[in-house]
C-alpha cells in the first residue's frame, strides 16, 4: 500500500514539474488571431509564452522582434535585450528603437545615447531617435541638451503628446512643476489621457500644492481606489527617471 502511494505521489510530482501540455499553434493566422485577443487584454505574459512556443519552430526576425517587444511591455528589459541579440546587425530601425527603450528603462543611458546616435547616422531625420536620445540625455543629467533633442523630434512630427510629456518630464526633473502643469494640463483638457500623462500631471499638481484638482483627476480617471493615499505618496516622491515615453 505504501509503495502504491509513493508511485502515485511520484506521478503527481512529474506532472507538476512538466506542466500542462497545451495545443501548439501551427499557422500564422492562428497566431495573429490569438495575438489580437491577448493584446486587447494586455496579457503580455500570455503573448510571451505564445511567441516562445512559436519561435521553437519558426524563428524569424519578425517573430523574435515581437517576442522582445512583449518582454519589454511586461517590464522584463534584460530578457528583451537578450532576444534582440541575434538582430543586432539588422538595419531595422525597430530593433534599435527597442534596444534604446530597454537601455533607458534599465538606466543605461550612455549605451542608449550611442544607439540613438547610430540611428541618426543611418537616418538623420528620425523623430523617434531624437526623442529617445533626448530622454536618455535628460535622465543622465544633461537637461538642456535633452530638451533640444526632444524639441527636434517634435519638429520632425513625432506625436505631440509624446514630445510634450517628455518635455514635461524634463521640467519635473528640474523641479519646475508649474512648467510641467502648463504643458500637460492643456493635453489633458483636449482628451489626452494616457497613463504617463495622467500620472505626471497629478504628480505635478500635487507638487505645486493643487491637491484638490489632483484629487479630482484621480477620482474622475479611476487612478486609485484611495485618492488621498495616492496623493500623500506622490507628495513625498521624486519623479527622476519616471514617466518618460
Amino acid at each position: 500500500m505504501r509503495c502504491s502511494k509513493r508511485i502515485v505521489l511520484l506521478a503527481l510530482s512529474i506532472l507538476l514539474l512538466s506542466g500542462c501540455v497545451t495545443r501548439t499553434l501551427k499557422t500564422e493566422s492562428e497566431i495573429n488571431y490569438q495575438e489580437d485577443i491577448l493584446l486587447k487584454a494586455k496579457n503580455y505574459n500570455g503573448l510571451i509564452t505564445m511567441y516562445r512556443s512559436w519561435l521553437k519552430e519558426n524563428d524569424t526576425p519578425e517573430s523574435r522582434l515581437k517576442l522582445s517587444r512583449y518582454y519589454y511591455l511586461a517590464g522584463d528589459y534584460k530578457s528583451s535585450l537578450y532576444y534582440l541579440q541575434s538582430l543586432n546587425m539588422s538595419k531595422d530601425m525597430r530593433v534599435s528603437i527597442l534596444q534604446a527603450q530597454n537601455m533607458i528603462a534599465l538606466g543605461d543611458y550612455g549605451p542608449a545615447i550611442r544607439v540613438t546616435d547610430r540611428m541618426l547616422q543611418q537616418m538623420p531625420n528620425n523623430a523617434e531617435a531624437y526623442n529617445l536620445r533626448g530622454v536618455a540625455l535628460a535622465l543622465s543629467g544633461k537637461l538642456e541638451e535633452g530638451k533640444r533633442s526632444i524639441e527636434r523630434s517634435r519638429e520632425l512630427f513625432i506625436a505631440d503628446d509624446v514630445a510634450i510629456n517628455n518635455l514635461a518630464m524634463i521640467e519635473m526633473i528640474d523641479g519646475r512643476y508649474q512648467g510641467a502643469v502648463g504643458l500637460l494640463l492643456p493635453q489633458y483638457l483636449r482628451g489626452k489621457k494616457q497613463t504617463q500623462i495622467l500620472h505626471n500631471l497629478v504628480l505635478s499638481l500635487v507638487k505645486v500644492g493643487d491637491r484638490r484638482y489632483a484629487r479630482n483627476i484621480v477620482e474622475s480617471e479611476n487612478l486609485s481606489r484611495d485618492p488621498d493615499a495616492l496623493i500623500a505618496a506622490m507628495s513625498s516622491i521624486s519623479p527622476r527617471g519616471k514617466g518618460a515615453s
